[in-house]
């Protein structure tokens, strides 16, 4: 560069080209760093908060799908027990307490202050404390008797039903003024009480009763809430986020850890439910909590999750990435910035050689100018590589799109199994529980729309346990699959067959009326008593019970439950036959 190019930029204070592309990019670089940064930091709280309202809907869903199950075993299992003749059914009371364990108790209530009731003592590790009942003990028998209601006898049973001991104690419970009692009493139909804590055990529990044909005597089950914690921990990380289900009164009801010091310090100052519907952020003994509450119940809040987890570990994993990104953006543009001076210089270059050849021209000096090397075709090289490069990349993204949708197609057929298997049973493949609820609130609501008449079928496979205990369960499932193959082929195309469960089978009958159904179910009976089947070398016969819907039914499980009731009249008048409800 000769004197002459210098003074002119001193002369006109101009600022080199060089110096114009490096400022240019260390600005368009401080305000991405900056934007970029805000918007990840941004976007960190907004994922820690969508993270968490993600964890507690779908902890709440497995709870409710938990209490929905269990709530509807326990109507069935109380609306059948209403049915049984008004006396004490021991062994059948004790054969249910044995089935299912989260029951705790079942009893009798009558009008005259008596009280019989049968205990399940492992239902609950203080229980054998209380009742001074010892290691070998499994039951508790409670009676009182109204002629004398001071009293109480007490029987404790070994896993063999043989009396091990027994007392006679003062009492001052009187069932006809619990609350249980009285609910139902006043309701034509099943109950069930609120959670609440049972007075003589630390544990919560829900009632289930109902009045008992022709009488004020009621019959109750005591169901133990279930421990939630292996639901919370499939969907929390225990380390920092605590999980609470409680009562309106904000008695705990259940929790993923034994501390409560942190739901009753957040009560202290936050008492608004709805307040906390969503994500939110409060302090808390001086440290930031994202708190959300949930109801258990969609229709109303008497009981709720409240979900309290450490803003700060919540946020972190974010933050980290969010540092490391940024840390990689900065890095990466100071090792562009040599290679931005190289490419600057290349433009630059030329341009001086440019000005040189421009003065030599103003000087005349046309014998000197000699042609300045540029890097036109550098560029032509680059355009030519871009070409290139564009047919590759456009060759990849079709070779890319070709594979999207075979892995399309692929998913597609994943999918159908997947769907398949959700709504079929694994054993029978016919269509399961799920499909069948579904399947009977689809017909129920078309019956309550346009007056349609459907029918339901309820099967049981009569003496089943007889065809496991003496042969099997190996032949027991392959009864199960040939007694399903038989029922498949004995109905219409139209009706809809499922698995209702154990040995039990429900068929759907869209628009039949009763006698239609009751000859359909004749057919069957008689097509199973004919089969001859593969391994099990005995006759194998049916029950069903039958029932339909009528203009005063308005839930399909009405339906069902007449079906049900028919179903044990059937097997109470020696199995083997076909009864409808009328």
């Amino acid at each position: 560069m000769n004197k002459y190019f210098i003074n002119l930029l001193k002369k006109k204070k101009e600022v080199s080209l060089k110096s114009t592309v490096l400022s240019i990019f260390s600005l368009v670089t401080i305000i991405l760093i900056i934007v970029l940064g805000s918007q990840l930091f941004y976007f960190s709280k907004k994922l820690s908060l969508e993270s968490i309202d993600l964890q507690l809907n779908g902890l709440v869903q497995d709870i409710r799908t938990s209490i929905k199950s269990n709530e509807t075993l326990n109507f069935n299992m109380i609306e059948m027990l209403s049915l049984m003749k008004d006396k004490n059914n021991f062994e059948l009371y004790i054969n249910i307490l044995a089935t299912y364990p989260s029951l705790y108790a079942i009893y009798t209530g009558y009008e005259d202050g008596s009280f019989y009731e049968i205990i399940n003592l492992n239902s609950n590790k203080s229980l054998p404390q209380i009742y001074n009942a010892e290691s070998t003990d499994k039951w508790l028998l409670i009676k009182i008797s109204g002629q004398d209601i001071n009293k109480r006898e007490i029987y404790l049973y070994n896993s063999d039903l043989k009396l091990t001991s027994s007392r006679i104690s003062d009492n001052n419970y009187n069932p006809t003024t619990r609350p249980w009692y009285k609910m139902a009493i006043s309701s034509n139909s099943s109950i069930k009480t609120p959670p609440y804590k049972f007075s003589h055990i630390d544990s919560t529990g829900i009632t289930y009763a109902k009045q008992i044909s022709n009488s004020k005597n009621i019959i109750a089950i005591d169901v133990l809430i279930n421990d939630f914690r292996s639901i919370y921990k499939n969907h929390i990380n225990s380390d920092y986020i605590d999980v609470y289900l409680f009562k309106k009164d904000n008695t705990i009801i259940s929790s993923l850890s034994d501390n409560t010091n942190l739901f009753k310090e957040f009560f202290k100052e936050n008492i608004i439910i709805t307040d906390f519907t969503k994500p939110k952020i409060i302090k808390l003994n001086k440290k930031q909590y994202v708190v959300q509450i949930v109801p258990l119940n969609e229709q109303n809040n008497e009981e709720n999750i409240i979900l309290l987890a450490e803003y700060d570990k919540i946020i972190e994993p974010y933050q980290v990435q969010i540092l490391n990104l940024l840390l990689t953006f900065i890095i990466t543009v100071l090792l562009m910035i040599p290679i931005i001076i190289y490419f600057s210089g290349i433009i630059v270059k030329p341009i001086y050689e440019l000005v040189k050849q421009s003065i030599k021209v103003k000087k005349r000096k046309y014998n000197t100018i000699t042609k300045v090397e540029t890097s036109i075709l550098e560029v032509a090289l680059l355009s030519s590589s871009l070409e290139s490069m564009s047919e590759s990349i456009y060759n990849y993204q079709h070779s890319l799109e070709e594979k999207v949708k075979q892995r399309t197609k692929e998913l597609s057929l994943k999918n159908e199994e997947l769907l398949k298997l959700s709504i079929n049973d694994k054993l029978t493949s016919l269509y399961n529980r799920e499909k069948l609820d579904k399947t009977l609130q689809h017909e129920m609501n078309r019956s309550l729309r346009y007056g349609v008449v459907f029918s339901v079928i309820i099967i049981d496979i009569d003496f089943f346990k007889k065809v496991n205990d003496e042969f099997g369960h190996q032949v027991g499932d392959e009864v199960l699959v040939e007694s399903a193959n038989i029922l498949r082929n004995s109905i219409r195309n139209v009706d809809v067959l499922g698995r209702w469960g154990g040995e039990e089978f429900l068929i759907v009958c869209p628009q039949t009326d009763l006698e239609g159904a009751q000859k359909l179910a004749k057919n069957i009976n008689n097509a199973i008593k004919n089969h001859i089947f593969s391994t099990y070398p005995k006759t194998i016969t049916m029950s069903l019970g039958v029932a339909s819907y009528n203009e005063n039914i308005f839930k399909a499980e009405e339906i069902v439950s007449n079906a049900d009731k028919a179903l044990y009249k059937a097997k109470e008048n020696g199995r083997d036959q076909v009864v409808i409800f009328r």
